[in-house]
């Protein structure tokens, strides 16, 4: 879908309600300050900040200010993962014990470690809240040996900041790399996300406490989660999250490969069993609102709330920065404002028609209505390839195919993903099976 352009975003009326929602938004939950950042496509397209980065300096926030930005960081750690499964480096259906041996959860798979569904306690067993300072590698290995499971693996969604600290030390045994390092090398550097840091940097904006009882705040300290902080160590701009979001949504295959995004959203787990309206992917909340399902993050550490959330089917995507650690829903709010965006989208241009290439001799005797249990299927040759529809509901029971050698067709995308077409030229004509049901030229 189309989205205004830089020059039309900022001449209509977007900025300004933005910049009014996020005022409202501050003032209403009292935080310091808060950064909103609209984009499409990697490029920011409104921007509204209000307050102070730093109250006792009375320096305001900005767009280029830096936020800690927590969880957020744990799609970072979750694309390097599916990096290293695209790659054959790491299996994410292979239990733990096959990198860690010898660990008492060693049976879980690393998938789960990625969904939230393994059903490890939600904490390493530190002290980590109170001396605001994580375990080195050797300490946390220590404590794996004080574990405990909480549910079965698979059983139910249980949010677990030790799965994705036990995950960074995976990607440690299998490349020989600290994990933030490799995340830097791999994904921040050729992305040029330059504002985006393992430490605070010089911008870095101050995290609060809010007072209960007066207008007040109350500055946190700064926390070093060490061997954990694959999971919530980073800080970032608005800036930087719009062009990351834009990855996540499949916007940059040459860092990210569409296969690997699309693991990441695809459902793992379901969150909200009761309404269906939050579920959790490969490293991405799954969030569905009215038609739409958006996909993201949120962070949470001390002094920071943060919300990245997008919308893949318009390519829009929010980011929401605050430097309190309570005080904003920045999910409901990046969800309010994705919406707000959404609305101001000009209609899908139509495009001319123009003939796709010519289509293969052999694929032309494939083309056309085919029957299959009372339903009639048509195969047809576009630009990028074999499709096949149901006449019956030729939305929902589209497929795509990629030819993977003489007489086999592999559905790629769509209805019975995976299944393969078979073709087979006989005297008599051409038979076709698909998912091992027979196809005929009439119905039968």
């Amino acid at each position: 879908m189309l989205v205004l352009n830089r020059e039309e975003f900022m001449d209509s009326d977007f900025q300004a309600a933005l910049s009014a929602r996020v005022v409202e938004a501050q003032s209403t939950a009292r935080v310091p300050s808060l950064t909103v950042g609209v984009g499409a496509r990697g490029v920011q397209l409104a921007a509204a900040s209000v307050g102070y980065a730093d109250v006792e300096n009375s320096i305001p926030a900005t767009g280029e200010s830096s936020y800690r930005i927590g969880s957020i960081t744990k799609t970072f750690t979750a694309a390097l993962a599916l990096l290293l499964v695209e790659r054959g480096e790491l299996i994410l259906d292979s239990p733990v014990g096959r990198y860690l041996p010898g660990t008492p959860f060693s049976h879980l798979p690393v998938r789960m470690l990625l969904s939230h569904s393994s059903g490890l306690q939600r904490e390493a067993p530190s002290d980590m809240w109170q001396s605001m300072h994580g375990p080195s590698r050797t300490e946390l290995r220590d404590m794996f040996e004080r574990t405990e499971l909480v549910g079965a693996p698979g059983e139910r969604w249980h949010y677990s900041n030790l799965g994705y600290a036990v995950l960074g030390q995976i990607i440690e045994e299998v490349t020989s790399q600290p994990c933030d390092a490799l995340i830097t090398e791999t994904l921040l550097n050729p992305l040029g996300l330059n504002q985006t840091s393992w430490a605070p940097p010089p911008n870095a904006v101050v995290g609060y406490r809010l007072d209960p009882h007066i207008d007040a705040v109350h500055r946190e300290p700064v926390m070093d989660q060490a061997a954990i902080g694959v999971g919530g160590q980073m800080w970032s701009t608005s800036g930087d999250l719009l062009r990351w979001g834009h990855v996540l949504g499949g916007g940059d295959a040459t860092v990210l490969p569409l296969t690997v995004v699309k693991k990441m959203h695809t459902l793992q787990v379901m969150v909200d069993t009761v309404g269906w309206t939050r579920g959790w992917g490969l490293g991405l909340i799954l969030e569905r609102r009215h038609d739409r399902i958006a996909a993201g993050h949120t962070g949470a550490m001390p002094g920071f709330q943060s919300a990245l959330m997008l919308d893949r089917a318009t390519e829009l995507t929010v980011v929401v920065l605050s430097n309190a650690t309570r005080g904003i829903r920045a999910a409901d709010l990046a969800l309010e404002i994705l919406e707000m965006a959404a609305a101001v989208q000009q209609p899908t241009p139509v495009l001319p028609w123009s003939p796709a290439p010519p289509c293969p001799e052999h694929i032309q005797p494939i083309l056309g209505s085919w029957w299959s249990e009372a339903d009639e299927v048509v195969f047809r040759w576009e630009r990028d390839g074999l499709y096949a529809s149901l006449l019956s509901d030729p939305v929902a029971g589209g497929t795509h195919f990629v030819e993977e050698g003489p007489g086999r067709f592999r559905a790629v995308e769509g209805r019975l993903q995976g299944e393969l077409l078979e073709v087979d030229r006989k005297p008599s004509g051409i038979e076709m099976r698909w998912a091992t049901y027979p196809l005929t030229r009439t119905p039968r």
